[in-house]
C-alpha cells in the first residue's frame, strides 16, 4: 500500500515539475487540426488593397484611422481597422475584397437593453465605469461590455454570456 502513494506521489511530482503532458506554448490552445495564423501585422492604408482601401476610406470619411492590422483568419486575409468616426470609438473587421465581416462601435452603458445591461451589472457589480459597445457579426448583434478590471464580455441581445475575457 505504501509502494503504490509513492509510486502516485512520484507521478504526480513528475507532472508538477515537468508540466502537463499537452503540448501548448505560453497558455495557447493546442488543439487536434489547429492551424496556427500568424500574429498581425500593422500596415498603412496604402498597404491595404484597393477594395478594401474604397471600403475603409468610405467608412471612416468622416472620421481617423487609429490603426489597421492585417491578418490571416481561417486563410483568409482581414483587415482589423480601429478608428474614431464622429466621435465614437469604431473598429472594422474587411475582406481583401472589400468585404465588411464586422463592425463595432462604441455606445453608452444606458443606450443597451436592459437585459444586457443586467447581465453586465450582475458579472462586474456595478454598472459603474464600464466601457461598452455593439458589434454585428454574420448579421448577429453583441453586446461587449469592459469593466475596470481588465475582464470583458460579449453578450448576446437575450444577455446571455457568448464570451468571456480576461485581459
Amino acid at each position: 500500500m505504501q509502494r503504490m502513494f509513492q509510486s502516485v506521489l512520484a507521478v504526480i511530482v513528475i507532472v508538477a515539475v515537468t508540466g502537463c503532458c499537452c503540448p501548448s506554448k505560453q497558455g495557447e490552445k493546442a488543439e487536434e487540426g489547429e492551424k496556427k495564423e500568424a500574429p498581425a501585422q500593422q500596415v498603412s492604408l496604402s498597404q491595404v488593397p484597393e477594395p478594401a482601401r474604397a471600403t475603409i476610406v468610405k467608412l471612416t470619411a468622416a472620421g481617423k484611422i487609429k490603426k489597421i492590422e492585417k491578418a490571416e483568419e481561417d486563410g483568409k486575409t482581414v483587415y482589423d481597422v480601429e478608428a474614431t468616426v464622429q466621435g465614437r470609438d469604431v473598429e472594422y473587421d474587411i475582406a481583401a475584397d472589400g468585404t465588411v465581416l464586422t463592425t463595432e462601435q462604441s455606445v453608452p452603458y444606458a443606450s443597451l437593453p436592459l437585459v444586457v445591461r443586467n447581465a453586465a451589472q450582475k458579472y462586474f457589480g456595478s454598472a459603474t465605469g464600464l466601457k461598452t459597445s455593439v458589434e454585428v457579426e454574420d448579421g448577429k448583434t453583441f453586446y461587449e461590455v469592459e469593466g475596470k478590471n481588465g475582464k470583458a464580455l460579449k453578450l448576446s441581445d437575450t444577455g446571455r454570456i457568448v464570451e468571456e475575457e480576461k485581459q
